[in-house]
């Protein structure tokens, strides 16, 4: 039976040294500090992203709920207790609903993803229960860090809504 022998004879140690280990987490901590700048970036975009969808469906069910209910629908930015805010007021809330002659009903509350707020040109936006009216206007959705670029939904006076890119100055 042949052994192999150790190029440094009288060492049979096997593993790594500290200072083989303090070099490769030096390492290891160069490349996630170049890293975490994008990454952030990612994760805001992906909040400005789901917070967009989110509205444009949302857009999407009042204007459907009006049309199936015969009855007019909103869709408004309000503050945390489901109060309309008026246009261009930043909110982490929106709210949809229906409305009789006596006011809205069946409202139903959202919060974005945290960090995300959207604006309104207009406030509220108006569905008729025919499906080719609604009020027009612009939904700017804008991160709070400002690390993402805005978006934007704007609704036709059709009742369609199509995605757009917002100018940063449109966040204030």
């Amino acid at each position: 039976m042949h052994r192999m022998r150790s190029a440094f004879p009288g060492n049979s140690c096997r593993g790594v040294t500290l200072v083989e280990l303090c070099f490769g987490m030096a390492i290891v901590a160069i490349i996630a500090g170049l890293a975490a700048p994008g990454f952030r970036a990612t994760l805001r975009a992906a909040a400005v992203r789901a917070g967009t969808y989110e509205l444009l469906a949302g857009l999407q069910q009042a204007r459907g709920r009006s049309i199936l209910e015969a009855r007019p629908g909103i869709l408004c930015p309000s503050d945390a207790a489901g109060n309309c805010l008026p246009p261009s007021a930043p909110s982490s809330f929106w709210r949809a609903s229906t409305e009789t002659g006596s006011g809205p009903v069946e409202a139903e509350l959202h919060e974005l993803p945290s960090g995300v707020v959207v604006r309104a040109s207009s406030a509220p936006l108006r569905f008729w229960p025919d499906a080719l009216a609604a009020s027009t206007g612009t939904l700017t959705i804008c991160d709070v860090q400002r690390v993402a670029p805005p978006r934007a939904i704007v609704l036709s006076l059709s009742g369609r809504a199509r995605l757009s890119s917002a100018a940063v100055t449109a966040c204030g």
